[in-house]
This record gives structure tokens, sequence and C-alpha cells, in this order.
């Protein structure tokens, strides 16, 4: 019982933190997945009604979500704070059952602390997040059921790493994990067991779709463009970057990952832990492999290898316990115990100002630099009280989270540029679908973004949208917004009269243009 009251101090502490930050903007993955998690509460279907390459597991959450908790980011980030501990609650019970209760607390910390890290934008309500959960609920309950389990508790467990895996494609690595674990323990069985529950999501979900007459969309966008995005970047092209992604994360938590690293020496040396290397090795090489899945590293990727690490950091602080007491004494106990708390206080006080000082619009700058997410708020705003329900509006650039406030529908399926500027062979007919939806559709307002991380333009991507919209905008749009980002701390923002005829002083602005009114 005392373990228990651990995790739940362990609980309320990142708790706290994570209730501190609530109003933080959503950033562009955070607004896609609440914009069409909006549009499903509405009746609308992904694909169909928005696209993306991401399978369609996330949006359900996100409407359960803004159901539940009210369409707004705090919402979202309350909803999260109930995920996060849940999952806290897992790692704990996958310690306790392979190292005992007290490493099982230690584990559930480390995991706590490294889901919270900004470095991991683990402040954000990441698909990764949601993912985890049904995989860490699916491994309990395999590894409680063992490898001769009843086919009701393996099926239940395959069925929960579908679930992670239909909510992001990397929780694939959950499915890879006990497909090993049950390979090694020749459990073949269970394997057949489990890996059908995984399938049924899956076709569930391909079923849910094409009954809907939206399975071609879904399989264009999530397996043939998916396909070709992937093909965009080269393994070496990927790997280049991957000191860069490691550059914003390891500074930030090396001694945490230090910590780990030692404990995974531990798992495969030591001979005392075999049973437990028999799960945590496979757990640890396919959480480590959902990372560099395509070769294109995010930082939130990596927070599918938080719960490893965590029990890796768990093994180190057992067996340096294990070792130190006959020597020391209690005292043997206490130095494992200032390791762990050394490598929970380091990730903390790395983030000290972010997670315990500024304001949430000041949070999204420091994490997120020149991307307009603070701005984006001000503009759904404005959007939001000069349109009626029924008016469409089309922003042209990546920031979806403008819709989510807006409360509005796009005019266009193309929630993000970013596809249509790729080196991809279907970029222009992209392009051209986004010109024919909004002369289609002519939306009451056009938010144009002049903000280089909105659009990443390939230099070999064709450039017709963009002479097709200054066209446009001659033609059809008078400004009546202008949001002038001039320094990290200073945006100047002009409505209606202030903001006609008015021109940005600084590289990165938006415009919010409304449709002229026919003479």
């Amino acid at each position: 019982m005392r373990a228990w009251g651990g995790v739940t101090l362990v609980i309320i502490a990142a708790g706290l933190i994570r209730l501190r930050l609530l109003n933080v903007p959503l950033d562009r993955d955070e607004g896609e997945y609440a914009y069409i998690g909006h549009l499903l509460l509405a009746g609308a279907l992904p694909y169909a009604s928005a696209y993306s390459m991401k399978l369609p597991g996330i949006y359900g959450v996100y409407a359960g979500l803004l159901k539940i908790f009210g369409e707004t980011p705090a919402g979202i980030r309350l909803g999260l704070t109930l995920v996060t501990s849940a999952s806290t609650v897992c790692v704990f019970l996958l310690g306790r059952r392979l190292l005992g209760p007290w490493p099982g607390v230690a584990a559930a910390a480390m995991f706590s602390t490294l889901t919270l890290s900004p470095a991991f934008l683990g402040i954000a309500a990441n698909a990764e997040h949601f993912a985890v959960l049904p995989g860490l609920i699916g491994l309990v309950l395999l590894l409680r059921a063992g490898p001769s389990g009843s086919i009701g508790a393996c099926l239940t467990a395959g069925v929960l790493l579908g679930v992670a895996l239909v909510v992001k494609q990397h929780a694939v690595s959950f499915v890879l994990c006990a497909a090993m674990y049950l390979g090694l323990a020749r459990a073949r069985r269970a394997l057949v067991f489990v890996l059908a529950g995984a399938l049924v999501p899956v076709v569930a979900v391909s079923l849910w779709l094409a009954a809907a007459g939206a399975f071609p969309e879904f399989w264009f966008w999530t397996v043939t463009y998916a396909s070709a995005y992937a093909s965009i970047r080269s393994p070496a092209d990927g790997l280049a970057v991957l000191p860069e992604i490691l550059g914003m994360i390891l500074p930030f938590c090396f001694v945490s990952v230090a910590l780990a690293g030692v404990g995974a020496v531990f798992a495969v040396g030591d001979r005392d832990l075999r049973p437990v290397a028999r799960l945590l090795v496979p757990f640890a090489l396919t959480s480590l492999l959902s990372t560099v899945i395509g070769f294109y590293f995010r930082q939130q990727y990596f927070l599918l290898l938080a719960p490893a690490l965590a029990l890796l950091t768990a093994v180190a602080v057992c067996v340096l316990s294990r070792r130190l007491q006959p020597r020391l004494g209690v005292a043997g106990v206490g130095v494992a115990a200032a390791v762990l708390a050394l490598a929970l206080s380091h990730t903390l006080w790395a983030h000290r100002t972010i997670l315990f000082r500024l304001g949430p619009d000041a949070v999204a700058r420091a994490i997120y630099g020149g991307n307009p997410f603070p701005e984006s708020v001000a503009v759904g705003r404005y959007l939001k009280e000069r349109t009626g329900a029924e008016d469409r509006i089309v922003v042209i650039g990546s920031e979806p989270e403008v819709y989510f406030y807006a409360h509005r529908r796009a005019g266009t399926r193309y929630i993000y540029m970013y596809p249509l500027f790729e080196n991809q062979p279907y970029a222009a007919s992209m392009q051209d679908e986004l010109i024919r939806d909004v002369e289609t559709t002519a939306p009451r307002f056009v938010v144009y973004v002049n903000v280089p991380t909105s659009w990443l333009v390939s230099p070999a991507a064709p450039r017709r949208l963009l002479d097709w919209f200054d066209a446009y905008r001659q033609a059809h749009l008078e400004q009546v917004g202008l949001v002038d980002m001039l320094t990290p701390q200073l945006t100047l923002v002009y409505w209606d009269g202030d903001a006609r005829g008015r021109t940005p002083r600084s590289n990165l602005w938006l415009a919010v243009y409304r449709r002229r009114e026919p003479s």
C-alpha cells in the first residue's frame, strides 16, 4: 500500500504541473486532431472532410475529449492529464510485476517526468500519449496472463495493442514487442490470438470508412501518399537529421538516459534478471525502432520510448540498491534513491522556466519558437465573431488550429500546405484541387500565413498555388487583419480599418482577408 501512496504522489505532482499549463495554445498537430475531432462530433468523416496521412484513432480520441471536457485547449489538456496519469499507473504495474513495488514507483516517477518534458513535446496532447495508454494496458494484461494465458486474455491484450496502432502508426512497436516476447517463449497459440486481436481495430476502422464511402480517400492518404512521403527522404538523409533532434532532447534528460543505459546493461548481463529481460529487452528494442520508422525523426516520437526508459531506470536503481545494501546497509538504499532523485530533478530543473514560471503564450514561444500558435488564437477568435455557422474559411498555410478556434468548416480538405509543396508526384494535382476548392466554395474569409515553418517548400515543388493566390487575392479579397510578429516578445495585431492597406514590418506575419461583396 505504501508503494501505491508513492505512485499517487507522483501523479499528483505531475498533474499539478500539467494543470498550470492547461491553456498553452495548441500546436499544429493538436489543432489538426481537435478540428477533425470537432468534425466527427458534427457527423463528418476524416479523409472525406479533411485530408491527413494519420490513422483515425486519434481523431476518435479527440472527439471523446471534446465531448467530455469541452472544445477548448484546457479541456484537451485536462483529458491529457488523466491519460498520462493512467499510463503512469500502468508503468508502475509493469515495474512492480517485473521488479517489485518500489522499483515500480521509481519507473512511474521517471515515466511521469520524461513525458512532461518539453524536449519530448510532452506538454502537448500528441497522439503518442494516447497510443501509449492502450499499449501499456495490453502489455500489463499479457504479462499477467503469461505465455500460456487464456484465449480471452490474449485476444483482449491484442485488441488493446491494435487500438494503440490505430491511434498512432508508430505504436506498432507494442504489437512487435508482444510478438517477440511470445515468440521467444515459443507460445505460438498465444501469439496467434494476440495478433488476431490486434487486427480487430484495424479491420473495424477499415469497414467503418468503407461503409461510409471514405475508404478510397483513407487508402490514398494513409498508404499511397504516405509511401510517397516516406520515399522523399532517404535513410541517409534521415540519419543526418538525427543528431539535431537528439541535440534538442538529450541535454535535458541525459542523466535519465544514462541511468536507463546502465539498466539495459544490467538487464542483459545479470542472470537474476533474465525473467525481466524476456519482456524488457523486446520492449526496449521495439520502442527504439518506433522512433526511426521512415527515418523521419520528431521529438514527440520519443514519447513511445519513455515507458521502456523508465523501466530500464528502475532496473538500474533496483540492482544498485541490491548490490550496495550488503555493504552499506540502509545507506546503500539511500544512494540508489539519490541517483534516481538526481535523474528526476535534472530533467525538471532543466525545464524549470517552462514548467513553473512562464505564462501560456510564453510557453508556446519557448517551445515552438516563431511558429504562430499564440497568434492563431486571436485569428480564430476574430473569425468566429465575424462569421456564421454556415460560413466557410480557408487557411493558406498549415495552421489547422485556426479552424478549431473559429469553430468553422474549412473551404477545402487541405488543412496542411506541406503535401502540396513536397517533392512528390501528387503535389501539382493537390495544388490544383485546392485551387478548385477555393474557387468553388468562395470562402468568406481567407487567412494567409507567411511563416516558413507553415510551408516547408521544397525547391523542386510546383509554385502554381502561390501565383494563383496572388491573383485571387487582388481580384476577390480585401485585407481586414494583420498579425505582425516583430519579435518573440512582441506581436502587433491590427483589425478591420486599422489593417486596410497596412504592410507588415517583419518577415513573419499572418494576413486575414475578407471576400469583397459584389458591386
